[in-house]
């Protein structure tokens, strides 16, 4: 019996949800590798803007538009990947000893709660992505559909929000917390 087996005792539901938890790692570590290479995109396309501007004078035309969608990007698909790795910040209390057992159940309950707050994210964010859609809106000088932009906000939000969830059940079937 494997490991992952013996901490939940045998069951399938704990190998599908862990197995499901292993794929999500997966895709958000694709991801966060996607969008920080996104990331060295818009540093190189600063850099040669201002080389650009010494040399001839000028800027180069679309660099804002290029750095914007670049940054959505690699914004957007780090925060799966940062809910993926645990990543975010936490506070130790200084009671948190004291009264396990009520701060075992409240970190249990967090990425139910991050689930929750993802996708209230989502539900508004879908809204005024549909409007910028209807719009036809693009951006100023390369003329790039605004909803490409919503694009990579909207996937990020919806990845986080399965992984909040997937980490929510893991919790529930195992005696770990997170």
């Amino acid at each position: 019996m494997t490991q992952r087996a013996y901490k939940s005792g045998g069951s399938r539901l704990y190998a599908a949800v862990d197995h499901l938890d292993r794929a999500m790692n997966r895709l958000t570590d694709i991801l966060a590798f996607v969008g920080m290479s996104a990331l060295i995109g818009a540093i190189g396309i600063v850099v040669v803007d201002i080389v650009w501007r010494r040399i001839g004078g000028q800027s180069m035309v679309g660099a804002v538009d290029l750095t914007q969608f670049c940054v959505m990007a690699a914004a957007s698909w780090a925060i799966p990947y940062a809910f993926s790795a645990r990543a975010h910040v936490t506070v130790d209390l200084i009671g948190k000893n004291r009264l396990r057992i009520l701060f075992n159940t409240i970190d249990r309950l967090i990425p139910l709660l991050c689930a929750g707050v993802m996708a209230f994210l989502l539900y508004l964010s879908w809204g005024r992505a549909m409007e910028q859609w209807d719009y036809g809106d693009v951006s100023q000088n390369l003329a790039i559909p605004m909803i490409l932009f919503w694009g990579f906000l909207l996937s990020g939000m919806a990845i986080s929000t399965l992984v909040c969830l997937v980490h929510f059940l893991k919790t529930l079937l195992t005696n770990e917390t997170i």
